[in-house]
């Protein structure tokens, strides 16, 4: 290998996993090639929760500088009464969270991070990113991995030492392994939730005065649960606009993170609920869903040379809203255990897997428990408010204290 290649590492995507992995590869001494399909970044998504175990790690890149202006430290977490629009907890959050888990607790646009991670990106320069980049195949021999890449129309060939599939739930690289017959289709295909999550953004002079009434904090993070459904909902944009999320049943319509709702659909999902849900239903002109995929089995390190990070490895549901966290620790975590020092990386990645798994598994694991108390009926959700008001709030900051004090740059935790 030449020296150039001696400490590439390839990337395919430019997502949230893709830009933090190469920030924090960098950081390392890397040099790192991202190759990204589109032409251009998007804006898709919407609203993110950004929890301390992901904030700590953005702040150590460089990234929060840049974000932290466009987002929010929201005051407080609620979970409500989604029927009665009445609080069934409040837990502090603000400065009481960075004092607690030592870095912030934020809610943010998901293009406003893109954003911050892009100029990080730019300003880096051991990073390279080329758009328009299709990673058509690659190739793993003793010393390198050799990808083939479609870059504007014209076939290129690139080395380094590892390829880090960064590409998203729908991941071409993870879909490429049934094509080789490295491993089964069902394995390498994400599976369908029964699950819809409904989107929409409002100005916050747009929000009905009755949801944010319901409330005695306006900068908080709220989830308004009920049987078989519940709805998110938070400020963006400097507190100058409101994300809400909502989950419902709903049957898989395909690949697609931008396809436009029928309000009514939603509207019906939450009858007998609050008027005040109902109205923040009513006050969006447009919702868009997309179905709600997760991995099966979530693998990581495929070969000596390929890994998968992020959603590409681990997509899972958003009921412990971790998912972007998931990618950010894996990025971290990648980054310590490998050395610039070192051409071989085979046991350093297999101490990241059996790390990142675990972790992973813990986290899904809590989204699970979630997923059953936010959609409880019956005696099931009477129980539930039970706890919750009977509960002190110290107990629910406690029982998050080993998700948001995790370092996942720790490598020895």
């Amino acid at each position: 290998m030449n020296s150039q290649i001696d400490k590439r590492i390839l990337i395919a995507g430019a997502g949230l996993a893709g830009l933090t992995t190469a920030l924090a590869l960098a950081d390392r001494g890397f040099s790192v090639l991202i190759m990204e399909k589109a032409l251009a970044l998007s804006e898709v998504g919407a609203g993110l929760q950004l929890a301390p175990n992901a904030t700590r790690l953005l702040e150590r890149l460089g990234v929060m500088e840049d974000l932290l202006p466009q987002a929010v430290s929201p005051d407080a977490l609620y979970l409500m009464d989604g029927v009665k629009a009445q609080p069934l907890m409040r837990m502090e959050l603000g400065a009481r969270a960075a004092q607690r888990w030592q870095a912030p607790y934020i809610t943010c646009h998901r293009a406003d991070l893109q954003a911050a991670l892009l100029k990080a990106v730019r300003r880096q320069p051991l990073i390279t990113l080329h758009l328009g980049a299709n990673v058509l195949s690659h190739h793993v021999m003793a010393d390198k991995v050799t990808i083939r890449v479609d870059l504007n129309d014209q076939i290129t060939d690139y080395s380094g030492q590892l390829l880090l599939g960064c590409d998203g739930v729908w991941s071409a690289q993870r879909s490429n392994l049934a094509v080789a017959g490295q491993s089964a289709p069902d394995q390498n295909r994400a599976r369908f939730t029964n699950h819809i999550a409904w989107r929409t953004t409002l100005p916050v002079t747009q929000v009905p005065q009755n949801f944010l009434s319901s409330l005695k904090d306006n900068l908080s993070v709220s989830a308004w649960l009920g049987h078989g459904a519940h709805l998110i909902a938070y400020p963006i944009k400097n507190g100058e606009a409101y994300n809400f999320v909502a989950i419902t049943d709903g049957e898989d319509i395909g690949t697609s993170w931008d396809l436009k709702g029928d309000s009514a659909a939603l509207i019906r999902s939450f009858t007998g609920w609050s008027q005040a849900v109902t109205d923040v239903l009513k006050a969006a002109p447009q919702w868009t869903f997309w179905p709600m995929f997760q991995m099966p089995e979530p693998k990581m390190v495929i070969d000596k040379r390929f890994v998968l990070l992020g959603d590409a490895s681990h997509a899972m549901t958003p009921f412990a809203a971790q998912g972007a966290a998931m990618a950010v620790e894996d990025a971290a975590s990648l980054a310590a255990h490998l050395s610039p020092e070192q051409t071989d990386h085979s046991s350093a990645l297999a101490a990241f897997e059996r790390q990142r798994l675990a972790r992973i598994a813990k986290v899904a694991r809590r989204g699970q428990l979630n997923r059953i108390a936010y959609h409880a009926g019956g005696p099931l959700a009477l129980g539930r408010n039970l706890l919750f008001k009977l509960r002190k709030p110290e107990s629910f900051l406690h029982d998050l204290d080993w998700l948001y004090q995790y370092d996942a740059a720790d490598i020895k935790s």
